[in-house]
């Protein structure tokens, strides 16, 4: 059979090829950061209802970024544009081919003016513009126009998977903007380049309608669009929705403090987004911002704008600091307390660009300026005066430090203590500090964790024993403060004994944990316990084994380590039971395989009432004296337990040996003659255990013609059991075993074969 081979045109695939890897606008584009589309009524055809509309799509992108390939990433030129209209049953289809839409411009955004910061340079967009009039009929079902692009920055925080994620920018003409000859909402400004992080936005947002409607404004999902392997799309409507990482959302795209918003009813952006995190230069998110368009309560038309805010790290390049106590914001609290002379150390940066600077302190009335860079300040007294230090005032570039100063006077801090050494109760403290100007607050702090505030005198009562260390610190109205601290010993017996063993009950030998809840008391503590069984003990809480069955009265006696003595008896307290003894017999005494029956007998002490056996098979019985057939040979344990009239137990255990024992016999002829007698060569007995086994027949030429390891295997006459019937005659056989206790028996004699 002969071969065909089908000739192929290579040269249309390879153009195919080489258009696929050189237009751009099929290569994988990233750094794509959003969009917005609107659209202005033109004029009205009345006779045919068709409506001419100027639709403008801006698109924006990166102008610092590259694409996969190692090339700065183009705006399409030109871009694909799709339309599609709804239908009555909420179906969409396409309306006309895919429109090809050029490029019209390309301009830079602005970027903000700083001139007290210096701002990455490498942190920008650029603005695409397509414009066109399309021509429409005027219906009943919405009209969506929309661009679709892959893909978004990997370095994007706030949405999922941002590389392989595009966008769409689209707007819908509904019914009612058709009948009424409406035009969308345009923005009136730019978004900017980037945001500084850490200082306050205010951003107005905007958008300006020529119909007079009202817009609300908020914060909207951005949508998905294009894919990794065709960066433009022409997806329907609905069209899908970015997701947003944790903690971000639609409604809250960045976070801040105060947190970023828009005023539904201005457009205006404001809030502080969070400090760039870690070591990164700037941080990526995508906003999207929706103006909704009302007219007489009816929404008629929505736009939306899907931009990346990039919150960069700017770098100030005049700040105001100051070496301080505390801070909040731009103020320093300083405190000055007992010193009326005071240094104020000025870290402000960077000097170079300060050349102009000057203190302002406001004391008692008067306005104090000094013009060192770190002054010495002198105040005249005790007090709470402000100032500040303002860099290059009257400039663009300028900042301002307020600064507090507390001025107090000198605190004595001191208290008394009262309290029984020996008895458990409240310690009295009272405050009988001085001070120069008037206290304001008092915190006592006793050492164990618990606190107290603004108590003239107060009182405390301790749980533990011991060193007691207790401050009390002081304020005065100025913050200054003054604290002083006081150590005594508290160690007083405890007011009551209180003891709580584990079991007030047990059978002898009883061991009894006893728990002493007594307090206060520690290591430093004298113990003495008396058992009542003429022993004695010293631990706070004792083990202790009570040998004999009796009744026993415990003491305790605790000395703390100034003296301070407690002691108390607890009569008749525990109760130790006595045990029984467990024991038993059997017969007979020499146990086999071929007379494994058993009879036990219990040999307990007389107060037993409850007897429980269990044997090696697992077998158990509660009989007291059962009888028992051993299956298995060999050493068998048994077990007794026993409970008495007291409830205690005690148990037995001992070994028996089940001796496993051998009978072979051999017959002396045989007659394979299959009549079912005698038709085989085989011994009987009882051959449980065996552990090695061999039988083997030889003629009277000494040739074997049987052999088997095998007991239950008998010779049927031929050789071999599997070839010639042997003649008659008398034959040697041989047979030799091993018995469970490894004995060897061999035996060698003759037999007869009769046919």
């Amino acid at each position: 059979m002969q071969t065909r081979y089908r000739k192929i045109k290579l040269l249309p695939i390879l153009a195919l090829l080489c258009a696929f890897f050189l237009d751009p606008s099929v290569l994988r584009a990233t750094h794509i950061v959003g969009g917005e589309m609107t659209y202005k009524f033109i004029s009205r055809d009345a006779r045919t209802q068709l409506i001419t509309y100027r639709i403008t799509l801006h698109v924006y992108r990166d102008l610092y970024s590259f694409s996969n390939n190692g090339m700065q990433t183009q705006l399409d030129d030109p871009a694909a544009i799709v339309i599609h209209q709804q239908l009555p049953s909420g179906a969409f289809v396409k309306v006309g081919p895919t429109l090809r839409q050029p490029l019209i411009s390309r301009t830079n955004l602005p970027r903000p003016t700083l001139p007290c910061s210096e701002t990455p340079n490498d942190v920008g967009a650029e603005d695409g513009l397509y414009e066109w009039d399309q021509v429409l009929r005027d219906t009943n079902g919405s009209y969506f126009i929309s661009y679709q692009r892959c893909c978004r920055n990997n370095s994007i925080s706030n949405i999922n998977n941002p590389s392989t994620t595009g966008g769409t920018y689209y707007v819908e003409i509904t019914p009612e903007a058709q009948h009424q000859s409406n035009s969308s909402p345009v923005f009136n400004s730019f978004p900017p380049a980037f945001i500084c992080a850490g200082d306050p936005l205010v951003f107005d947002h905007s958008a300006r309608d020529t119909n007079n409607d009202q817009i609300v404004y908020r914060f909207c999902n951005a949508y998905v669009g294009g894919s990794t392997n065709n960066t433009t799309g022409g997806n329907a409507p609905p069209f899908g929705l970015v997701t947003y990482k944790t903690p971000y959302s639609l409604a809250t795209p960045m976070k801040g403090n105060p947190v970023v918003k828009i005023d539904p009813n201005t457009g205006v952006i404001t809030g502080t987004p969070d400090a760039v995190v870690g070591s990164a230069v700037y941080q990526q998110f995508v906003v999207t911002i929706c103006a909704e368009e009302y007219r007489n309560g009816q929404l008629i038309g929505r736009i939306f704008r899907d931009f990346q805010f990039n919150v960069v790290r700017c770098k100030k390049l005049v700040v105001s600091a100051l070496v301080s106590d505390s801070t909040s914001g731009k103020s320093y609290f300083i405190n000055g307390c007992e010193n009326v002379t005071l240094k104020i150390d000025n870290q402000s940066y960077d000097r170079a660009n300060i050349p102009n600077y000057r203190w302002e302190f406001f004391i008692r009335g008067d306005t104090v300026r000094y013009s060192d860079w770190s002054p010495t300040v002198i105040f005249r007294d005790s007090g709470y005066y402000k100032g500040r230090l303002l860099l290059n005032p009257g400039t663009p570039c300028s900042d301002t430090a307020y600064v507090a100063v507390s001025v107090g006077g000198r605190i004595f801090a001191n208290f008394d203590t009262k309290y029984d050494t020996c008895v458990a109760g409240d310690v009295e403290f009272k405050n009988i500090s001085t001070s120069l100007v008037p206290l304001k607050r008092s915190v006592w702090n006793y050492g164990d964790n618990t606190t107290d505030t603004n108590k003239l005198m107060t009182k405390h009562l301790y749980t533990t024993a011991g060193r007691k260390s207790v401050k009390l610190e002081l304020k005065d109205i100025y913050g200054c403060g003054g604290d002083t601290t006081i150590s005594f010993n508290w160690q007083p017996a405890p007011p009551i004994l209180i003891v709580q063993p584990d079991n007030f009950n047990g059978c002898a030998p009883a061991k009894i944990k006893f728990n002493n809840r007594s307090t206060p008391i520690d290591n430093t503590y004298k113990i003495v316990w008396d058992f009542g069984d003429g022993t004695t003990g010293n631990d706070i809480n004792p083990t202790h084994i009570f040998a004999k069955a009796d009744t026993y009265s415990i003491k305790l006696s605790i000395t703390s380590p100034i003296g301070c003595y407690k002691e108390a008896e607890f009569r008749s307290w525990i109760k130790v039971r006595s045990v029984p003894k467990a024991d038993f017999d059997w017969e007979p005494k020499v146990i086999n395989n071929l007379n494994p029956r058993v009879t036990f007998s219990d040999k307990s002490s007389a107060d037993v009432i409850s007897w429980r056996w269990f044997f090696s098979n697992k077998a158990a019985s509660n009989e007291r004296n059962p009888p028992f057939a051993f299956r298995d040979t060999g050493v068998q344990r048994v077990q007794l337990y026993v409970v008495n009239r007291n409830g205690c137990r005690d148990s037995s255990f001992q070994e028996l040996y089940v001796k496993p024992e051998v009978t072979f016999h051999m017959p002396n002829a045989f007659s394979p003659n299959f009549d079912s007698v005698n038709d085989e060569f085989k011994g009987i007995g009882f051959l449980f255990g065996l552990k090695s086994f061999r039988l083997s027949v030889w003629n009277r030429w000494g040739e074997k013609v049987f052999e088997t390891q095998d007991p239950s295997e008998g010779w049927n006459g031929a050789k071999n059991n599997a070839g010639k019937p042997e003649a008659e005659g008398v034959y040697l056989y041989e047979v030799e075993f091993t018995s469970p206790q490894g004995l060897v028996t061999n035996k060698k004699d003759f037999l007869t074969l009769f046919r």
